[in-house]
């Protein structure tokens, strides 16, 4: 199996155990709070962020295989996931699933486009400081997965 079909893979399992949980909730579920502390996101914004971290960090594979900047000077990260509510807007489930599905394609387009030696290319993650295109992939899965656990022990 060679690395795109690796990742290809490790993707679709992360977002299936998702979409497992996600597709079991009820409506108030969705609504459930997830993160207490200051804003509070329930699961319709956690899933909102991943939609909108996984499009950000296809955006930087792009950006890393054109030689480009990942990140623009003073970035934030606490800044940028404090405004996912605003940029998300207040979107029904049915809707995030479908966003959820369109940035997965999206950021499989991309994966599929790798060349064996963009692999190892870097750029700037604004958690994780520099990785290799490798590491946003597996970024992308470990985000997802650590969410998927947090919305399980919030739902119960």
């Amino acid at each position: 199996m060679n690395r795109i079909e690796q990742w290809t893979k490790t993707l679709a399992e992360s977002r299936a155990a998702l979409l497992e949980t996600l597709n079991g909730l009820s409506p108030e579920q969705w609504e459930q709070v997830v993160y207490g502390e200051g804003d509070q996101w329930t699961v319709s914004t956690i899933v909102g962020h991943l939609i909108d971290g996984e499009r950000g960090m296809s955006v930087h594979v792009h950006k890393i295989r054109k030689g480009e900047e990942t990140l623009p000077e003073g970035f934030d990260l606490t800044r940028w996931n404090a405004g996912v509510k605003q940029r998300m807007g207040s979107v029904a489930p049915t809707d995030l699933l479908a966003g959820l599905e369109a940035t997965r394609a999206r950021t499989l387009q991309g994966l599929s486009g790798l060349a064996e030696g963009d692999w190892e290319r870097t750029g700037r993650h604004p958690s994780r400081g520099v990785i290799t295109i490798e590491q946003y992939y597996e970024t992308i899965a470990g985000h997802e997965l650590m969410h998927l656990q947090h919305i399980r022990d919030s739902v119960g």
